[in-house]
């Protein structure tokens, strides 16, 4: 991830700036997989936004979501992958989730929002 991935706001000197690593990396193919660790709530949840949005922008083939370092997905997180969703329907960009916790799971299959994602616990299929 670069400076420019980064929203405006965000500088290392946040103090929720440490509570969500995020990374993305494009494919030969053109694929584009975010991957991000640590905790998806009201406040690290605009940072993902402003990545996943940034990304949709440029067009890929189909957008990987890597959930696998997430240890918690909070109701503001949920939003932004249901927005991303949107998002991703509207551009004709595909879009899947890696998801190995059960946090993730958890959260995704409790509020029935499961079922809207492509969903598998490999980013490379």
């Amino acid at each position: 991830m670069t400076a420019a991935d980064l929203p405006a706001e965000t500088c290392v000197g946040d103090p929720f700036y440490d509570l969500l690593a995020l990374s993305t990396r494009t494919a030969e193919d053109g694929a584009v997989t975010v991957t991000a660790a640590g905790e998806v709530d009201t406040f690290t949840a605009p940072l993902l936004r402003s990545v996943l949005d940034t990304q949709l922008q440029r067009h890929p083939t189909e957008l990987v979501i890597d959930l696998s370092g997430i240890q918690f997905l909070g109701s503001a997180g949920l939003a932004v992958l249901v927005e991303t969703h949107k998002s991703a329907r509207d551009r004709d960009v595909g879009l899947r989730l890696v998801i190995t916790t059960g946090a993730v799971a958890r959260a995704l299959t409790v509020t029935g929002l499961i079922n809207l994602f492509t969903v598998t616990d490999d980013a490379h299929r």
